[in-house]
């Protein structure tokens, strides 16, 4: 019964709420360019932790205790359910309708109509005293509901800030990573251009010319291993923390 009630006060919550309900967007990657990556900077973590609160599954925690909270405040205003009043109105038209005669006079219809307004009020009191005495424990037991509600709101917020900075710290140190395999990259791509120059001038052999071509390559791979590694981790660190972290 009670999961019944949850899932109609969670959906009434949803459905009056004035926030809507739209998917996480992921920022588009592949628009980046090499430059791009190296400017990428993370957003305090601040900013990402209450930003985290959009996320699904704070935001169910929330309208679980939302519930509870509703629940509570039902419960401390059962006592009105002792009492009930009634009433009811009455308004109309009456008619009459008659007929007169004696030895002297003929036989004659009346007709006579009058309107008339009435109304009943009353109240009654009625107390079980199982509901009676269960009062007070009924009301204690739904604190503890919303305690209990409160309390895996807050422990699901934690597991979302532990994430985030699992995925922060681990973008902050791939940026570094990234940043230094580019250099790399920069500098074997000046090595193999001098090496084609040097190697058209005949001042080289060609397996010098393929050893630095190798080198460039590796430096290639190392790089966009680095950048499909942290592209992954921005990705999941905008999907937690339901923030952009790339801003074009």
């Amino acid at each position: 019964m009670k999961q019944i009630i949850y899932i109609c006060l969670g959906l009434l919550l949803l459905f009056t709420s004035n926030t809507p309900i739209v998917a996480q967007e992921v920022s588009d990657y592949t628009q980046l360019s090499e430059e791009d990556y190296s400017n990428i900077t993370l957003p305090p973590l601040s900013v990402l932790f209450e930003n985290a609160k959009d996320n699904p599954i704070y935001e169910m925690a929330d309208v679980k205790a939302a519930v509870e909270r509703k629940l509570l405040a039902k419960e401390k205003r059962a006592f009105l359910g002792f009492f009930s009043l009634r009433g009811s109105y009455q308004y109309g038209t009456f008619g009459n309708e008659s007929t007169y005669t004696d030895v002297y006079v003929e036989p004659y219809p009346t007709y006579s109509t009058q309107a008339q307004n009435g109304y009943t009020v009353g109240a009654g009191v009625s107390i079980p005293l199982d509901d009676l005495f269960d009062l007070k424990a009924r009301v204690s037991r739904q604190k503890l509901n919303l305690k209990s509600a409160e309390l895996e709101r807050e422990i699901k917020y934690d597991e979302i800030k532990k994430n985030i900075i699992e995925m922060y710290a681990m973008a902050t140190s791939q940026i570094k990573v990234l940043q230094m395999r580019s250099e790399g990259l920069v500098l074997a791509n000046v090595q193999y251009e001098i090496s084609e120059k040097n190697f058209a001038n005949g001042t080289i052999e060609s397996t010098d010319l393929a050893t630095d071509k190798e080198r460039q390559s590796q430096a290639r791979e190392a790089y966009e291993k680095s950048k499909f590694e942290l592209t992954k981790s921005l990705m999941m660190l905008e999907i937690i923390s339901r923030t952009p972290i790339i801003r074009k």
